[in-house]
């Protein structure tokens, strides 16, 4: 799946009524391997920042698909662990550097903010909408950035 293709699934995922966190899944099904209706129970309560305001659900999910594509497990020990912190911290400076902010509050309060060009290519307006599609093409240079490695 193109980086657009993806991006476009998380638009669409989004406008028919997903959160932030279960959009970004909805587009990384093939990484994470999880069922919709998996996806949609694990992320559940991560809209609105935790229902709470704090960590935006594109984050959240974002760092869900990071830790599917490349686990850390009970064979991978303290490797696995600090590759998965890592990887959480790099895409969370990736999205602070586009956005300046982690928190569903202050996004939300920050009309200046801009999507990224995939957002811009879909048009896309809504601003939770283009948190969602400019996280996933975040995503997107991040795994294909792993993949090379």
């Amino acid at each position: 799946m193109t980086k657009m293709e993806r991006c476009e699934k998380a638009m669409k995922a989004h406008e028919s009524g997903l959160n932030c966190a279960q959009a970004v899944l909805a587009a990384f099904e093939d990484v994470t391997g999880l069922t919709e209706a998996a996806y949609m129970a694990l992320a559940g309560g991560f809209g609105g920042g935790m229902s709470c305001g704090n960590i935006c659900g594109v984050v959240s999910g974002g760092v869900m698909v990071l830790g599917a594509a490349r686990p850390h497990t009970r064979e991978n020990g303290a490797e696995g662990k600090q590759r998965a912190k890592k990887l959480a911290q790099e895409y969370q400076r990736r999205f602070t550097e586009q956005f300046q902010h982690l928190n569903c509050r202050e996004l939300l309060a920050d009309q200046e903010l801009e999507g990224t060009a995939a957002a811009r290519a879909l048009g896309v307006t809504h601003h939770c909408r283009m948190l969602v599609v400019s996280g996933v093409e975040l995503l997107c240079d991040m795994l294909a950035e792993l993949e090379a490695q």
